[in-house]
């Protein structure tokens, strides 16, 4: 693989979903939190969690993804401008090297079908809404390739 033009990606696990995170916004990952619950909020936000001192929006991507109930068990937090987000996932699975020509490929976080979501998240945070339209899904075949690249480099 050709890493000349390659970013670096956070792949994570939702359900059987990989999703893979533009590094530059993930500050770290951690063990899943206590969540306090926002009432009034979509299903997707779930509450908020205290880190590092910072009450932080949780989103769980199960339910963003619209995937049947994740088991979720870490956090990832991102850097949106000046403020921190976490995001529910079940299982980080490492950062990898991705091509651009080939991350141009990958199919977005949402299609069609999550255009409620891509409004919800909007009205309440259009910070938030552009990292995650840089997140891809990645098909089981890349993620495949990219394991059994990892595990014989």
């Amino acid at each position: 693989m050709d890493n000349r033009n390659s970013g670096l990606l956070l792949l994570c696990r939702v359900q059987t979903l990989f999703c893979a995170l533009p590094l530059a916004h993930v500050l770290e990952t951690m063990r899943l939190l206590p969540i306090d619950p926002l009432p009034g909020t979509p299903a997707f936000l779930p509450g908020i969690a205290l880190i590092r001192g910072l009450p932080t929006p949780v989103i769980d991507m199960a339910s963003l993804l619209d995937v049947d109930g994740g088991s979720a068990t870490r956090l990832v937090l991102l850097k949106v401008d000046a403020r921190q987000v976490a995001l529910m996932v079940d299982e980080v699975a490492g950062i990898r090297a991705i091509a651009d020509h080939a991350l141009q490929d990958l199919p977005p976080l949402f299609d069609d079908s999550g255009a409620a979501f891509v409004s919800a998240i909007g009205n309440l945070d259009a910070s938030l809404l552009v990292v995650l339209q840089g997140t891809r899904l990645v098909p089981h075949e890349l993620w495949t390739q990219l394991d059994a690249a990892r595990s014989s480099a």
